[in-house]
C-alpha cells in the first residue's frame, strides 16, 4: 500500500516541503532513494531497532520510500520519525486518514524516544504557510515551534505516542507560546550585568549613552 506523508528540509533560513512517499510490497528489500545523505541511509536501522522496541514488528515486505523532490539533497536524521510512520501505514498499523493534515519532523533513538533536531522554527513557519493542520515535532522543539501562531504545534517523546495519537488512542496537547507576554518578561531578566564588571567605567558609560540616543557603537 503506498502511502504520503509530508516533512521539510531545510536551507539557510527557510525550508522546503518534502513528500515522503512509502510502498509496501511483495518482496524482503529496503529502498530508500530521493537524493538522501549518509544519515538519512542510516535511518533503516535507527527505524527498525524503535519498532521492534516499542512492540511493532518491521514488516517483512519489500518497502520503497522516495523523498520526494529527488532533485534536493536531504540531510540529517529528522526524517526517522516520518519515514517510520510511514512503514507502519503502509502494512495498516497506522491509520493514514490524518497523516496528510500534518508536517511531521523527529529523529529517532533506538529505544523509539525522540531527539531533538535543528531548523524547527523555519519549518513551523512553512507549514503555517502551506495550510497544515498541525506540526509534530520533539517535545525538546515545541516551545521554538510554536512561536509560530495560529498553528498547532504537538511536542511528543517516542514514537508510541505518535501512533497513538493517529489512530485515535491517545489526544495530544497542542504547545503554546504568548510571544508578546514572553517579551516582556525577558526585558527584565538578563544573563548578563553591566554591574558585573569591575572597572571600565568610560565604556560602560559609551554603552549607556548609545543605548539611550539609539545610536551606533564601535569599541577599539
Amino acid at each position: 500500500m503506498l502511502v504520503k506523508l509530508f516533512a521539510a528540509a531545510v536551507q539557510g533560513i527557510d525550508a522546503i516541503p518534502v513528500t515522503i512517499e512509502v510502498n509496501s510490497s511483495r518482496g524482503i528489500r529496503f529502498f530508500l532513494v530521493g537524493l538522501p545523505d549518509s544519515a538519512v541511509k542510516e535511518s533503516h536501522e535507527r527505524i527498525m531497532s524503535a519498532l521492534q522496541v516499542n512492540g511493532y514488528h518491521f514488516p517483512a515486505h519489500q518497502i520503497v520510500i522516495n523523498m520526494a523532490p529527488a532533485d534536493i539533497r536531504k540531510e540529517g536524521s529528522a526524517y526517522d520519525l516520518p519515514m517510520a510512520l510511514g512503514i507502519l501505514a503502509s502494512v495498516g498499523l497506522v491509520r493514514e486518514e490524518r497523516l496528510p493534515n500534518f508536517l511531521i519532523m523527529g529523529e529517532l533513538s533506538l529505544d523509539g524516544s525522540l531527539q531533538p533536531i535543528k531548523g524547527a522554527l523555519p519549518i513551523a513557519i512553512k507549514a503555517r504557510e502551506l495550510g497544515y493542520e498541525g506540526i509534530i515535532v520533539p517535545r525538546q522543539n515545541a516551545r521554538e515551534a510554536a512561536v509560530v501562531n495560529k498553528l498547532k504545534v504537538y511536542g511528543v517523546e517516542n514514537l508510541h505516542e505518535v501512533v497513538d495519537f493517529f489512530n485515535g488512542r491517545q489526544d495530544l496537547v497542542p504547545t503554546e507560546v504568548n510571544t508578546r507576554e514572553e517579551f516582556y518578561r525577558e526585558q527584565t531578566e538578563f544573563e548578563l550585568d553591566f554591574a558585573d564588571v569591575k572597572g571600565q567605567e568610560s565604556v560602560k558609560r559609551a554603552f549607556e549613552v548609545a543605548a539611550a540616543g539609539g545610536h551606533n557603537l564601535i569599541i577599539l
